[in-house]
């Protein structure tokens, strides 16, 4: 699926739905799940409690039947978090929260603290937030590349010379798997995901400022306006979208971003921007996954409606004088708004998009009802992991006895250890046994921290790293466990000795 830009949008209901637009083109993480670079959705931390969940060792001591029970036998009465760390214990934690909301949440711009797009500090001189955004998620099957890239659009409330920042394809990944929108997307299909949703920050970057030259040319020739923060807003209809869906029955957006600008002098100018999705203009050639970062024609499918929000009157003024003047009799611009009326081959697809937006409202209601943020241990799968093949029950068999064998040594550790202490330490050693069969790309993450962590310097990121791999690690194992009791339900003669 990688290379064929109607095969990325069409096949995730994520994109079209906001999550995969929904990136963030962080752009400091922010940016427009293709639609989201510009605007990221609000992001979900989602922490598993592993204090009743203990895949290590079984009342009976055996190793097979620790992995499908629950109690963990070497707690005590009082009950300990399995995500324990090793490293440095009595050193306080900062714990990263991953915001729900997707503007960078700038303070004021003398402070000029920065934030990426899950609320979450990031360090001024590098722009990079928490490296645990760069770890592989729980369930992930593949390592994915942790580069970024640098967009053309200037940062608003920074230092000079600031440009925000695009996600990785692990970052971006790790967003949509916390929200839980990652569909049928696949880690194969990140890269391109990632490209589309950098061009489309770019593009709508572009278009706000056509605006900007119009509304304020003076501040385009004082250092031009930058972009402050921004807001994923896919279940808000604009009222713009809303008459032209309920007068010209046009399409409703996949997706909404409130982008806010920052001119020279101080002026803060809020943006409103709907993306609609044209199905009819997906390309299918090779090669239109991976749009040019600044070809403003390369995605002819996604279309970007950009206007100033009408929070003034010199906006109010702005749109329906000073853009049509420039546009019609000055010829001072090569802006091109979408048409309120839409094409018949529009109105054919009016349908789908409704589909979609039933689904945006469906999940908004869902998140409403989970507000928590927690989700139950029965949650860690999703429907397709659950969809399990003969020759899939066949692999995870192999598998879960190679593990058995290997780590046998490690499970009588576990079931030889009498302090807490040890037992503490002898589960993650067969923890981290098990994962290197079941659960390799979380297994490499961890042996790349333990290795990257210099034991003669206390580091409070050293430890969140060390967390969070641990407890990503610990949630993988428990969720391919939990896999291999279904496909042995499926498929119980694959299980068989």
């Amino acid at each position: 699926m990688g290379s064929k830009q109607s095969k990325i949008i069409e096949d995730s209901t994520t994109l079209k739905s906001g999550a995969a637009y929904h990136a963030s083109a962080d752009l400091n993480e922010t940016s427009v799940d293709v639609g989201k670079s510009v605007a990221t959705t609000n992001s979900e931390s989602t922490s598993t409690n592993f204090s009743s969940e203990c895949p290590m060792k079984s009342q009976g001591g055996s190793f097979g039947s620790s992995l499908f029970k629950g109690e963990c036998p070497h707690r005590k009465k009082k009950e300990t978090s399995f995500n324990i760390v090793p490293v440095k214990q009595d050193k306080e934690k900062e714990s990263s929260s991953s915001g729900d909301s997707c503007p960078v949440k700038t303070a004021s711009i003398s402070s000029q603290v920065e934030y990426n797009v899950y609320s979450q500090p990031i360090d001024p001189t590098n722009n990079m937030p928490t490296v645990a955004n760069q770890l592989p998620s729980p369930m992930q099957k593949k390592i994915l590349s942790s580069e970024r890239i640098r967009s053309s659009i200037p940062k608003g409330g920074a230092s000079e010379g600031s440009s925000w920042v695009y996600p990785s394809p692990q970052m971006f990944y790790n967003s949509l798997a916390r929200k839980n929108k990652l569909g049928d997307t696949e880690e194969s299909d990140m890269e391109s995901v990632v490209a589309l949703h950098n061009n489309m920050n770019e593009k709508t970057w572009a278009k706000v400022i056509e605006w900007e030259d119009v509304l304020n040319p003076l501040g385009t020739n004082n250092g031009g306006s930058k972009l402050l923060k921004f807001m994923g807003r896919p279940s808000d209809l604009s009222p713009k979208a809303r008459i032209k869906n309920i007068l010209f029955s046009h399409p409703i957006p996949f997706d909404r971003h409130d982008w806010t600008v920052l001119r020279p002098d101080g002026e803060e100018v809020r943006y409103v921007i709907d993306y609609y999705y044209d199905e009819s203009n997906a390309s299918d050639e090779e090669g239109s996954g991976m749009p040019d970062l600044y070809d403003r024609d390369a995605v002819k499918s996604i279309l970007v409606d950009v206007r100033p929000a009408l929070d003034s009157v010199s906006n109010l003024y702005g749109r329906i004088l000073k853009m049509p003047y420039a546009r019609h009799l000055d010829k001072s611009t090569k802006f091109d708004p979408l048409p309120m009326i839409p094409s018949n081959i529009l109105k054919n697809q009016l349908f789908e998009s409704q589909r979609v937006w039933a689904k945006i409202q469906s999940d908004v209601a869902e998140k409403k009802e989970n507000s928590d943020g927690i989700k139950s241990r029965n949650m860690i799968l999703n429907a397709q992991d659950l969809n399990i093949t003969d020759s899939e029950a066949k692999k995870i068999a192999e598998d879960f006895a190679v593990m058995l064998q290997r780590c046998k040594d490690f499970q009588s550790v576990v079931d030889s250890c009498d302090s807490e202490e040890e037992c503490k330490f002898a589960s993650i050693g067969l923890t981290k046994c098990m994962a290197s069969i079941i659960c390799p790309a979380q297994h490499s993450a961890m042996t790349d921290v333990l290795n990257s962590i210099d034991p003669n310097i206390e580091k409070l990121e050293d430890d969140a790293r060390f967390d969070t791999v641990l407890q990503n690690m610990n949630i993988c194992v428990q969720g391919q466990s939990e896999r291999a009791k279904v496909a042995k339900k499926l498929h119980p003669d694959v299980f068989r000795d």
